[in-house]
């Protein structure tokens, strides 16, 4: 089996079990919102079982397309600056997609003590950074940039992703950041991007979670991330070439797509 179909049939696979993995996790950890070590310890075994495990197997192969080399100290601090203001900037968005759509925002527990400060760094900062991107960049793109091209590669990786984290308020954040980290990998060629890209954005939010979105310079910071997208997205269209997609992988994508999308029927119905 090749690397496309492969990545295919998993992200499948997770998509037809996130709900059922929920399930089980609500039965083994009951009534997690009455104590946030619980919501922690819920949080990071849903996304070790969600995305963690199934990316073991579809492990991150480097790609032709994405051989590039950095200087890492350099990269990664690119990449936390880039998190750290995407956070800020989609922060001041996320209200009002809020009040245009009236979805609803799920509740996040905050931390009381130091042991659960440690729990939550590693439940909405680090673990979720490591996991998603290991499937989604390090699986999912990497193995669709070697059956078409990278642009439709790029974009496919960015709308599932958002897709399948199967939050209605949140998912202008989700295409924001899922467009960085995949435009991070597509360019710099190395999965340490868009990790340090997304642990910084998770971070930010987490430092962040009591400023006012209206305190924040959302306008300057969306600037500064858009000509930044720019600037990627013209190197990966510059690179990049039109390969077609093959009849069984173009209805795989389909099938991930569509049921991905209709996990938001509950909330909009």
């Amino acid at each position: 089996m090749d690397k496309t179909r492969k990545a295919l049939l998993v992200t499948l696979g997770v998509m037809l079990l996130r709900l059922p993995v929920g399930w089980g996790i609500q039965l083994l950890l009951p009534n997690p919102e009455g104590d946030p070590a619980i919501f922690y310890a819920a949080l990071i075994l849903q996304e070790v079982l969600l995305w963690g495990l199934p990316a073991l197997m579809i492990l991150p192969w480097r790609s032709r397309r994405l051989l590039r080399r950095e200087k890492f100290t350099g990269l990664c601090v690119a990449a936390a600056f880039i998190g750290f203001i995407a956070q800020m900037a989609l922060m001041a968005l996320t209200p009002h997609w809020v009040e245009l759509t009236g979805a609803g925002q799920a509740a996040v527990l905050l931390p009381q003590n130091e042991i659960q400060w440690v729990l939550a760094v590693l439940a909405l900062v680090v673990i979720p950074a490591v996991t998603e991107e290991i499937f989604f960049r390090g699986g999912l793109l990497t193995g669709l940039c070697d059956s078409m091209s990278a642009l439709s590669a790029m974009l496919l990786t960015t709308v599932i992703f958002a897709l399948m984290h199967g939050s209605l308020a949140g998912f202008p954040a989700h295409m924001g950041i899922s467009l960085l980290c995949s435009l991070a990998m597509m360019t710099r060629g190395r999965l340490v991007a868009p990790i340090m890209l997304h642990m910084c954005y998770n971070g930010a939010a987490l430092l962040l979670r009591d400023t006012s979105a209206a305190l924040m310079p959302a306008l300057p910071l969306a600037l500064i991330l858009a000509a930044a997208a720019m600037w990627m997205l013209a190197q990966i269209v510059w690179r990049g070439r039109y390969r077609r997609v093959r009849t069984v992988d173009g209805v795989l994508l389909g099938v991930i797509i569509l049921g991905a999308a209709a996990l938001y029927l509950p909330e909009i119905l």
